[in-house]
């Protein structure tokens, strides 16, 4: 596994999240599959985010006040290495911690907690500086900082930032960050509830880690966005339609440009199902969090986890049954245009054992 690459984490309800590397194979139209054996393995069954940086997998938990890593430099952690252990919470054999606890943040009032769509937000810059964002920012309780790699095998150490100036919370009061990328050293957020919202970014440079309101407007797309340099621009997924955009983020205040909508990264009537349903269940179709891992070439790939199940705001937490997989190539033209060059054929994964999961989502690097 090469140390910055995307990978995709699949959450096992009984093996917890395992980690693959994937394969993107050529041909007429291309297709995404991953390796048959996860690359790593975080035994915990709790919700966790993750990051990919310097190589390192790095996984916080959202409840809790842990963070676990697999390191693919160090060769610490890992899936075997998990299974030959007795206890999670150990060093290799020469001596460097896999399991951290980077400061305690063990809060009394996570009403929300336990679900992989509230999880925090993984944002790994180039510097190799991971910063961590609570997405559920309820009763003014959330937690923002930057991890980073302590050279020699030191883990990872923890800063925290100072809050974004949203103003006052109200007791009980749910705000979302709705959408969020890095760009270059500058994060930039968006921050929704039902009365006000507003997009800020944070100086990350020679440790500022000051915030500045950048508008009272929304970035255009829905959870993570990627800046893709060959392209010039930054490219995410459409609110409510998901489907792939890209638009122009600017450094001076004015709300970013959407420059095109590409209506054919939707998956296609003949490709939304993979099974017919079974025991009176509808059948397998996207639901909820797609995620996006560019591949390089102006390659990226859309993943959209499939279920049987509806999702229901007052059901249990929704289950997928499969994922699929649809790579795209964007090209640049003389002109400045983005041109949907090539559509790649929709491929499938199916969790482990036949086993439905939580999550299945891409933990893309700094571009």
């Amino acid at each position: 596994m090469a140390a910055d690459r995307p990978l995709l984490v699949v959450h096992d309800k009984e093996e917890g999240h395992l980690v693959y590397d994937l394969v993107l194979l050529d041909g007429e139209d291309e297709t995404l599959t991953c390796c048959p054996r996860p690359v790593a393995r975080f035994p915990s069954q709790w919700c966790l985010s993750f990051a990919v940086s310097g190589g390192s997998v790095v996984g916080a938990e959202y409840d809790w006040n842990d963070t676990l890593f697999h390191d693919t430099v160090m060769k610490a952690g890992g899936y075997d290495f998990w299974e030959r252990q007795a206890s999670p919470r150990l060093r290799d054999a020469e001596g460097r911690l896999v399991q951290w606890w980077p400061m305690f943040r063990s809060y009394a009032s996570r009403l929300l907690g336990g679900s992989h769509r509230d999880r925090p937000a993984m944002l790994p810059l180039p510097d190799g500086t991971v910063v961590r964002m609570d997405t559920v920012l309820f009763d003014g309780i959330y937690t923002l900082e930057t991890l980073r790699l302590v050279p020699d095998g030191g883990g990872w150490h923890a800063t925290p930032l100072p809050d974004p100036p949203v103003g006052p919370l109200a007791k009980n009061e749910i705000t979302f960050v709705s959408a969020y990328l890095a760009l270059g050293t500058r994060v930039w957020i968006s921050i929704t509830n039902l009365a006000d919202k507003g997009t800020f970014s944070l100086d990350t440079r020679h440790g500022r880690r000051t915030w500045r309101k950048e508008g009272a407007w929304l970035l255009p797309f829905e959870g993570r966005a990627i800046y893709v340099p060959e392209l010039g621009s930054v490219i995410g997924l459409t609110t409510s339609t998901r489907l792939l955009c890209a638009c122009d983020v600017k450094d001076d205040g004015t709300p970013p440009a959407v420059r095109r909508v590409w209506t054919d990264t939707s998956p296609r009537a003949w490709e939304e199902c993979v099974s017919d349903g079974h025991k009176g269940h509808p059948p397998s179709k996207p639901r909820d969090m797609p995620s996006l891992a560019y591949l390089g070439k102006g390659r990226i790939c859309i993943c959209r986890p499939m279920s049987t199940m509806e999702p229901d705001d007052d059901a249990p937490p929704i289950t997928y049954n499969a994922a699929s997989f649809l790579v795209v190539e964007v090209q640049r033209l003389p002109n400045g245009d983005l041109h949907l060059a090539r559509r790649g054929k929709m491929s499938y994964m199916w969790p482990p054992q036949a086993r439905e999961s939580p999550y299945i989502g891409f933990i893309q690097p700094a571009t």
